[in-house]
């Protein structure tokens, strides 16, 4: 008997590995045909002057009024003026609430759904120290362009101008209606520029075909032992919601304290909640991304990717051991600030923690407060912290919008295998579910590891090279995408 309940496991597990080897080498890269493609004679060395002046101009975001802080914007809004003049010849430029900017060129087709480009003209602070360069000096050195928003996200927004610019002078005119829309409070995470140029949309009832906004960006695959570009496209964004968690108890003087304290109680519920975090799951983002990135890895991880459905468990753990990976399957919990006593001598009455939660699709904000509370019982007192906003929509992946992103792509970078991706991060382009269906978040920059570490720290720069790569890619979108 137990011979044959061997014979009889043995069997299931080669059948078992049979069955997921056949189905990694039935699994076949998806070809996109691009065309034939010319590059435009783009001056590299002035794009780099045009981000230098722009990275110059301290646009910082205030969480707040804007009044008595603003000029940098109107100097900003000036330089763009006079620095493209077609742009500004050409389009119907709208101000929105004091400083966004919408520019509207129009189309040869008005039956057409119109498209839009998105940036933020805002940039985070940044202090002096410990940059090699000024950080508002807009240094060009090395083949860099350093400085606040060089990466986030000047260089994009100069190179969708740059090739606007270029374009016009060619006398190119879109066949649908194209819109720049330029926020002035994203990295500030307030609702007034964005918000407001989106409720605009709405009032003139204008749908959108395709929005295409920071997000995904180009990594090099030899971080993950494969010779090949991959460009990340982020379909969706996690919802972002802050909680704060108040403990209070008798406080008093530190020189006859009580057990357990308010701060005990706490702490005690910061290490339950981070020992035992919400379930993970697959998104529809990330199976996309595992579908369309497969063909392309060496075979070990291929036939591991192409299985996931199989050998979930062990994947999900591998996951969750890479913050990183852990964060496109997971609802994430950053214990971000704490508050207690006042003074050295005083036990507080009262603490309390803030918990920034980024949260995956197919999970609400009232969900992971109610897990939350639960966890942690009747001692905490789990409330929700300013609005927040939800995961998004997954925009699809099926429509010519899509592969029309791709061609342009493939255009610029031959070599690229693209692929749909969940944006743990947050983009202006959260707000604009109720006007487009097809929105897409792609930063065309090839991002190291080392760089990825400068966004929003310091020496943050973006190469001369990487620029006028990023303009030929909007130049041909825009000409794609609008045909």
């Amino acid at each position: 008997m137990y011979y044959n309940v061997y014979n009889n496991n043995r069997r299931s597990y080669v059948m078992l590995l049979t069955t997921m080897i056949i189905r990694t080498l039935l699994c076949k890269p998806q070809e996109i045909d691009a065309g034939e493609f010319k590059a435009r004679d783009f001056d590299k060395d002035l794009i780099a002057k045009h981000l230098s002046e722009a990275v110059q101009i301290p646009t910082v975001s205030m969480v707040g009024e804007f009044e008595g802080q603003d000029k940098p914007f109107h100097d900003y809004h000036a330089w763009l003026e006079k620095t493209y003049p077609l742009i500004h010849k050409t389009a119907e430029k709208t101000v929105i609430n004091n400083y966004s900017l919408v520019y509207h060129f129009k189309g040869k087709n008005p039956t057409l759904a119109p498209g839009a480009f998105l940036a933020h003209q805002d940039v985070v602070p940044a202090p002096k120290e410990g940059w090699d360069y000024e950080p508002f000096g807009g240094t060009i050195d090395g083949g860099f362009i350093w400085g606040r928003g060089t990466q986030d996200m000047k260089g994009t927004m100069i190179s969708i101008l740059e090739a606007t610019e270029k374009l016009l002078s060619e006398g190119w005119q879109p066949e649908r209606d194209v819109y720049f829309c330029f926020g002035h409070d994203e990295e500030a995470w307030t609702e007034e520029g964005a918000a407001h140029i989106c409720a605009w949309f709405k009032q003139q009832n204008i749908k959108f075909e395709y929005i295409i906004d920071e997000g995904g960006t180009i990594i090099d695959g030899k971080m993950i032992g494969v010779d090949k570009l991959f460009g990340l496209i982020a379909t969706c964004e996690k919802g972002n919601l802050n909680m704060t968690l108040t403990v209070e108890k008798s406080g008093g003087h530190a020189s006859n304290p009580s057990k357990p304290s308010a701060a005990a109680l706490l702490g005690k519920a910061l290490i339950k909640l981070d020992k035992h975090p919400m379930p993970s799951k697959w998104t529809p983002a990330t199976k996309q991304t595992f579908k369309l990135l497969a063909p392309h890895m060496k075979f070990p991880i291929r036939m591991v990717l192409v299985n996931r459905d199989i050998l979930s468990p062990l994947l999900k753990f591998v996951f969750k051991k890479i913050p990183l990976t852990n964060s496109l399957i997971s609802t994430t919990f950053a214990q971000t600030m704490l508050h207690g006593s006042d003074a050295e001598n005083v036990i507080p009455p009262k603490v309390t923690a803030n918990i920034n939660t980024r949260i995956i699709t197919g999970v609400s904000s009232d969900e992971v407060i109610a897990y939350t509370q639960k966890l942690l019982g009747k001692d905490v007192k789990v409330e929700r912290h300013g609005k927040g906003t939800e995961a998004t929509a997954v925009s699809p992946i099926d429509v010519k919008p899509w592969h029309d992103l791709n061609v342009a792509i493939k255009q610029i970078f031959p070599t690229m295998v693209t692929a749909p991706y969940m944006f743990i991060a947050n983009s202006d382009s959260r707000y604009y579910g109720d006007v487009c269906d097809n929105i897409y978040r792609f930063t065309p920059f090839l991002m190291t590891l080392d760089d990825q570490k400068r966004i929003h720290a310091i020496n943050e720069r973006v190469s001369i090279d990487a620029m006028e790569k990023a303009t030929q890619f909007f130049a041909q979108c825009l000409e794609i995408m609008n045909k």
